[in-house]
């Protein structure tokens, strides 16, 4: 029998932390863009909250599932020491045949990493609430559709007011007719799942309305960013936010609450989250002011100005490659720290679900990362 009402901690917290960033966000944007129509760039304070509070915060929120966490730092040992070296040298490799060749291949990873996240999301509350594999199946259906259509048409529609991290990343020449054939099939998948999604609420089962907003919430934030308004703006929020915040919280919940509270067993919760959230800041500004030094120097209001750095290429490529380090394992890492089963024991525990079965099926259909 489906369990038809399932939270991660409780409908205030799963609705605000894991939905309410993307409608928040949205709204955000479309009043950016109505009050200025005109497409702009990134401004600094804009900058500060989505990419440095939000973006790089969250990647460093890796941290506590891995290299803090002393069961992970045991189990996924040689994971933890491979994938930062692996990820500076195929970096290192990549940036001395070409820059752009670099943040080509970080661009598609991130896009990969991104439209899975949201996957994974959505399956935690199909794993609640007890759904069967076609509901399964239809879920993950949807949110590719929904994310990869946008990102299709973006191919389509090249050159654009926005890139991924640098102009010029994505791979030009994609006829216009593809990206309206995207959007295309994407609607009969989307209105499918829409409509297994209703006749499940009428027969009392399924999940109330989280799975339906974790799936239909990105394909919103996609299109209005990447297919509806041409700004730079609106791309930064509605991707960054639904992104960063339910991946901080989740963090929040397996695992970084209890480490930050085995250090201040007498905080209260606001100080236990300011000191989770303020570790993660720090080594974000950190991250930050040394990109802006070495390599972009967009922000010097910031991180103060100075001479451009005349780097010879073998220089360039090394500090680029080592300073995209945090976010390359953060990409890869987490293939393998959202599992529930005994590669990770406690997580079933710290989201309240119920244990792994046993066997190679049930270790596919448990991968917190899909």
């Amino acid at each position: 029998m489906m369990v038809t009402r399932r939270w991660l901690r409780s409908p205030a917290f799963d609705l605000g932390f894991f939905v309410a960033p993307g409608l928040v966000a949205a709204l955000a944007a479309l009043a950016l863009w109505a009050a200025s129509p005109t497409p702009r760039e990134v401004g600094p304070g804009l900058w500060i909250v989505a990419v440095l509070l939000v973006d790089v915060a969250h990647v460093y929120a890796s941290l506590y599932r891995t290299y803090l966490d002393p069961v992970a730092r045991r189990i996924h040992r040689r994971r933890l020491i491979a994938a930062p070296l692996l990820c500076a040298w195929v970096g290192l490799l990549l940036h001395l045949e070409s820059p752009l060749l670099f943040w080509g291949v970080m661009a598609y990873v991130a896009i990969f990493h991104f439209i899975k996240q949201h996957l994974g999301f959505a399956l935690l509350y199909v794993r609640a609430a007890g759904e069967g594999p076609l509901d399964r199946k239809l879920v993950i259906a949807a949110i590719w559709a929904g994310t990869l259509a946008p990102v299709v048409r973006w191919h389509a529609e090249l050159p654009r007011n926005f890139s991924w991290f640098v102009d010029g990343d994505m791979i030009t020449g994609a006829p216009a007719w593809l990206g309206e054939l995207a959007l295309a099939l994407e609607a009969p998948i989307l209105a499918a799942f829409v409509l297994r999604r209703l006749a499940l609420a009428r027969r009392g089962r399924g999940h109330g309305p989280m799975i339906p907003l974790l799936v239909l919430t990105p394909a919103l934030t996609w299109h209005l960013g990447i297919v509806w308004l041409n700004d730079d703006r609106v791309f930064t929020l509605t991707n960054v936010l639904l992104h960063g915040i339910p991946y901080l919280a989740l963090v929040w919940l397996a695992g970084g609450r209890a480490w930050v509270r085995a250090r201040l067993p007498t905080a209260g919760p606001l100080a236990l989250f300011a000191a989770f959230y303020g570790l993660l800041v720090a080594l974000g500004f950190g991250e930050e002011w040394l990109w802006d030094r070495l390599v972009w120097h967009d922000h010097p209001q910031l991180f103060g100005g100075g001479e451009d750095l005349d780097l010879h290429p073998l220089a360039a490529a090394l500090v680029t490659a080592l300073l995209a380090v945090p976010q390359a394992t953060h990409y890869l890492l987490d293939r393998w720290i959202w599992r529930v089963g005994p590669e990770n024991p406690a997580l079933a525990g710290q989201l309240g679900l119920a244990p792994a079965p046993a066997g190679r099926e049930a270790a596919r259909e448990d991968d917190m990362s899909q």
